[in-house]
């Protein structure tokens, strides 16, 4: 499946139909409770999230891999919300200079938003496709 993909009953994108199931109102919290948007004028929390989840979900190994992918349209960059493409070095600053607890927040606050609903499906699976693998945690360090 394709994150650029139109869904036929809604013509949004899949990776819009995902950061739809944030409510704003969660992300706005948690930038506010971090003053993560203090003196950043362009490269907001919200752009930092979209990238991100554009690299996770599209597998992207590089910052590179994720500007260049979010830049592959302009109507893509709209559907995402976004004003720009983020440059590999505006992702690199805002990874080393952003409070990750911003995030950690913001998962926090969809766990207990979501929690009922998850709560009916409580039962533990592995998940197959990333049994006994490692999982790489990406760092602007590096």
């Amino acid at each position: 499946m394709s994150l650029f993909r139109r869904n036929k009953n809604n013509n949004k994108p899949v990776i819009r139909q995902v950061i739809d199931l944030i409510p704003p109102h969660l992300l706005r919290s948690s930038v506010k409770k971090y003053q993560s948007d203090k003196y950043c004028h362009k490269y907001k929390t919200y752009d930092q999230f979209v990238a991100l989840l554009f690299g996770q979900l599209c597998k992207c190994s590089t910052l590179e891999d994720i500007s260049v992918g979010i830049g592959v349209s302009e109507t893509f960059i709209k559907d995402l919300g976004l004003q720009q493409s983020p440059a590999k070095s505006t992702m690199s600053d805002g990874n080393k200079n952003r409070n990750w607890q911003v995030f950690e927040h913001l998962y926090n606050g969809l766990l207990n938003y979501y929690g009922s609903s998850l709560s009916k499906y409580s039962n533990q699976r592995v998940i197959e496709e990333v049994k006994e693998k490692t999982v790489l945690i990406r760092d602007s360090r590096f």
